[in-house]
């Protein structure tokens, strides 16, 4: 069976796909910040910031995968936090491609994160992998995060680059923090609740990943759902699919500029993303509505 090699497989998506891409039967490579000798998957040191990896870690790979990155709402957006969610993106292509180049190799494909924030606050509008990029800081920093994937495509290595959207999980991410004022029966959402929220259950975000390596997929796909949804319809169905009872009732938008600065774009944007490109390759999302997906993760 194939040898993947994952950059960021300890967040959010990478510990999920990391545990299916091993129970498919490949060989699991994690790169880390640090050595782990007892962890689950084999794991290589690299420090990004100095441009060093372990060698060791190429040796047989056959793919390789990038979603290392600083988190987006980690901390407030200031120009020093601005710049390390760039440069952690860039930065980590960077050290790849160049190892890759000086090793002379050339794995099947290389597959890299990318987000929907790309396309910025579009409204109503739908975005498809060819709609032109927005403005702003998270438009700005998918735009230098895929351009530096042009690094790895130089060197003749096929690459799939994936626009990850709101992904959903009870435990972590966006739905996590959602869930907290069910515990006072209320469900909040955002500004008008208006604004279009590109959402994907978590199994298919590592589907379409799992879907890339299989088919060697190549070029760019959002990674959403079929059936983008409103922040106002995300929180009103998050109770029913709970069983429980909830108060639907907005946090004004000048709140939530107010406590977050500049990082409300995070909640306040819109963006309506097109799936077609994914599904005319073939691949089935096993979660493509709202209300099944939040009852398979909260029911």
């Amino acid at each position: 069976m194939p040898t993947i090699l994952i950059g960021g497989g300890t967040g959010f998506i990478g510990q999920h796909l990391c545990h299916k891409l091993a129970a498919d039967g490949h060989e699991v490579r994690i790169l880390s910040r640090s050595a782990k000798p007892g962890a689950k998957y084999k794991t290589f040191v690299w420090d990004v910031a100095a441009q060093t990896i372990d060698d060791a870690a190429f040796e047989g790979v056959d793919y390789v995968i990038n979603l290392a990155g600083a988190g987006i709402v980690g901390a407030r957006w200031t120009e020093a936090r601005k710049q390390l969610i760039i440069s952690s993106r860039t930065d980590s292509t960077l050290l790849l491609a160049t190892s890759m180049a000086r090793l002379g190799l050339k794995p099947k494909l290389y597959l890299s994160a990318s987000a929907i924030g790309y396309y910025g606050d579009r409204g109503n509008d739908l975005m498809t992998e060819t709609s032109e990029p927005g403005s702003g800081f998270l438009s700005k920093s998918c735009v230098l995060w895929e351009e530096s994937v042009d690094e790895v495509d130089r060197l003749g290595i096929p690459t799939c680059i994936i626009r990850t959207g709101i992904v959903l999980h009870p435990d972590e991410g966006a739905l996590e923090k959602m869930l907290l004022p069910l515990n006072f029966w209320m469900s909040n959402y955002f500004g008008d609740g208006s604004q279009y929220y590109s959402w994907i259950h978590i199994d298919d975000m590592v589907g379409i990943y799992r879907f890339a390596i299989e088919h060697n997929l190549t070029g760019v796909y959002n990674g959403t759902a079929p059936n983008p949804a409103t922040n106002k319809a995300l929180a009103a169905a998050i109770g029913p699919a709970m069983g429980k009872s909830a108060v639907v009732m907005p946090a004004p938008a000048a709140a939530m500029k107010l406590a977050m600065g500049e990082m409300s774009h995070t909640v306040l944007d819109s963006v309506r993303c097109s799936a077609e490109k994914l599904l005319a390759t073939g691949f089935a999302f096993a979660h493509p509505e709202l209300e099944g997906a939040l009852e398979d993760l909260l029911g």
